[in-house]
């Protein structure tokens, strides 16, 4: 009798964690979506949710005007091209005519694990690096993808 009691509060346990990893899950997907909601009322498309640190996130929006990400913002105007990299080398690049983007640094040496970011060339000689991950099966790459076809298809 004992052994039955033992088993069903052991169960019970476990099925409490599980609603509690169920409903935080849930309560996560609703907080992310009223953030996206209220972007998305100011006028902005939500191009990518970027992945950070722990359980951050980072949403790379776009408007008519610009392309914001964290507490970066860089207008659609000043930019005159773009790069996109794995580990620092170059996948893919586009510029506006006339422009010619700078000599890209060396590649990184592999560390175990993909890093991927798009790098944007303001017509001042600035850059914004707009880091897209480090996620395996391809998410990162989708991310990085989304961010370099957005700035591309802005000029």
């Amino acid at each position: 009798m004992w052994v039955q009691i033992a088993a069903a509060a052991a169960l019970a346990v476990v099925l409490f964690s599980i609603f509690r990893y169920a409903m935080a899950l849930r309560a996560a997907k609703v907080a992310r979506q009223s953030w996206r909601e209220a972007e998305e009322s100011l006028g902005r498309r939500v191009v990518a949710e970027i992945p950070g640190a722990g359980d951050g996130m980072t949403l790379f929006l776009e408007d008519d005007e610009g392309f914001y990400w964290g507490a970066e913002e860089v207008r659609k105007r000043q930019v005159a091209g773009g790069r996109l990299r794995l580990n620092r080398g170059i996948l893919a690049s586009w510029a506006r005519p006339g422009v010619v983007l700078p000599e890209p640094p060396s590649a990184e040496d592999f560390e175990g694990r993909e890093t991927w970011d798009v790098v944007l060339y303001l017509e001042d000689g600035a850059t914004r690096v707009v880091p897209c991950g480090t996620l395996r099966e391809g998410v990162s790459r989708e991310i990085a993808a989304r961010v370099f076809q957005a700035t591309r298809r802005a000029t």
